[in-house]
């Protein structure tokens, strides 16, 4: 098993600087109060496993000091409820059935995988990569984990995975069975449409042709009646339009005056006025029984109407509510799609390693004379100060967190710790003048740091 140290400070480039320049770096971070002192300070290394398994590489805290909190959900029984579909064939039925299936989550529960973690560990691993990996006497928190303890991490995950994806399956089953159910109503309604429309097209084809019957019937007795009223007035008709024609002609040409014309336009339009007399008299002998067979054809009409709406409602409801259904079930899924692409970022795919590595992780601690625990933890040193930034100097213009890692800060700042820093007293001393000289504001000596 290859062994990697992460540096305690990094330049930009990310490149291991100075040993004793790093603790200088760190011990500038330390957010002290006015006259408060260190009394003791120590580096801490905390091991990490990366633990290749089928799935990944799984980041692991070997201290078993810290956790991961994994919030499960558990769901109806999709499948039970997608049984019920299976030989539903009426609307009513699937209506009812489909407005008491409840998809939300029933119950959860809290999995803690002792020592299992979740970060990105890349940056770290490709800076320790980049070190001499010498171990400058850190002190090492002990290593309890087991193969037992990985291997219930990794099945855990595994199996919380497996439940997840037959979730998904029951879910994605039970929406075919609905979705199944609403083909087969549809397609009844679609037939009974079928039905309505050849129904109704023969009634009204029939009913038309009633109508027709009953108007051929009195052709005869209505030819007979106009003619005889037309014939007695067939001279008037041929002497009155002449006479009409002839006048509007004089009118035109000025030889006789409006009122000869106006008198003939009269006796011609009294005369039209006379035959649409006619015309409705013969037709009103017969209109009021067309009219009754001609409601009779409007009521077809408008049952047939009636019905086809009926079952186009139908299936739009049909449809309406069960496209809901299925926005609800996708929101459904992809909370639990969600859920696995959180378990699978435990596994890292990514990590250019062959096989387990151990990479130590270093803090500085410093124990104060007013009782505080004060946790560095690594820095990417910013290099050279630029004009007055190392004048008014701030930690953060100094140097930034290599990667955050507070999940570790609390524990540290419950141990006890020995000091193996000021037998480096000399060499961060001169880092402390390098780091001055560079333009930052510095100190000139540890003793400046301690009680």
């Amino acid at each position: 098993m290859q062994t990697y140290f992460v540096p305690l400070a990094v330049d930009q480039n990310y490149n291991e600087i100075n040993f004793h320049k790093q603790i200088a770096i760190s011990l500038l971070n330390l957010d002290l109060e006015r006259k408060e002192k260190i009394v003791r300070a120590s580096i801490i290394g905390w091991p990490l496993l990366i633990k290749k398994t089928d799935q990944g590489f799984l980041v692991l805290d070997q201290t078993l000091k810290t956790s991961s909190r994994i919030l499960k959900y558990l769901y109806p029984p999709f499948n039970d409820m997608a049984s019920q579909f299976s030989s539903i064939n009426d609307y009513t039925t699937f209506v009812s059935n489909l407005k008491k299936i409840n998809l939300e989550r029933v119950s959860s529960s809290e999995i803690t995988l002792v020592g299992l973690l979740n970060f990105e560990i890349d940056r770290l691993l490709r800076v320790a990569k980049n070190t001499s990996n010498v171990n400058y006497q850190l002190f090492l928190l002990d290593s309890k984990i087991s193969d037992h303890d990985v291997k219930v991490i990794n099945d855990t995950l595994i199996n919380l995975k497996a439940e997840a994806l037959s979730t998904i399956t029951s879910l994605e089953n039970l929406l075919k069975e609905v979705d199944d159910a609403r083909l087969r109503i549809k397609k009844d309604y679609v037939s009974k449409l079928d039905e309505i429309n050849k129904k109704y097209n023969e009634l009204i084809e029939n009913k038309k042709k009633e109508i027709n019957n009953e108007i051929q019937k009195v052709y005869s007795e209505i030819y007979n009646e106009t003619n005889n009223e037309i014939n007695s007035r067939v001279s008037r008709l041929a002497d009155t339009t002449t006479r009409h024609v002839i006048t509007s002609l004089k009118y035109e040409g000025g030889i006789v005056g409006k009122d000869e014309f106006e008198n003939s336009k009269n006796e011609f339009e009294s005369l039209l006025n006379e035959l649409r007399q006619v015309r409705d008299s013969i037709a009103g002998k017969y209109l009021k029984e067309v009219k009754n067979l001609r409601k009779e054809l409007d009521s077809l009409y408008s049952n047939k109407n009636s019905e086809i709406e009926n079952i186009n409602k139908s299936i739009r409801d049909l449809d309406s509510l069960t496209n809901d259904f299925k926005n609800k079930a996708n929101k459904i899924k992809e909370d639990i799609e969600n859920f696995i692409k959180y378990i699978e970022s435990f596994y890292n795919t990514k990590l250019d390693l062959t096989e387990d590595t151990t990479l130590i992780v270093p803090f500085l601690i410093a124990k104060t004379n007013t009782g505080n625990t004060l946790v560095v933890e690594p820095q990417l040193y910013k290099g050279k100060a630029k004009g007055i930034l190392g004048k008014v100097f701030k930690k953060s213009d100094l140097s930034e967190t290599l990667l955050n890692l507070q999940i570790f800060t609390e524990y540290l700042k419950t141990i006890d710790i020995i000091d193996n820093v000021k037998m480096h007293s000399i060499q961060v001393n001169n880092a402390f003048k390098e780091i001055k000289d560079e333009g930052w504001k510095s100190i000139d000596s540890l003793e400046e740091f301690y009680d």
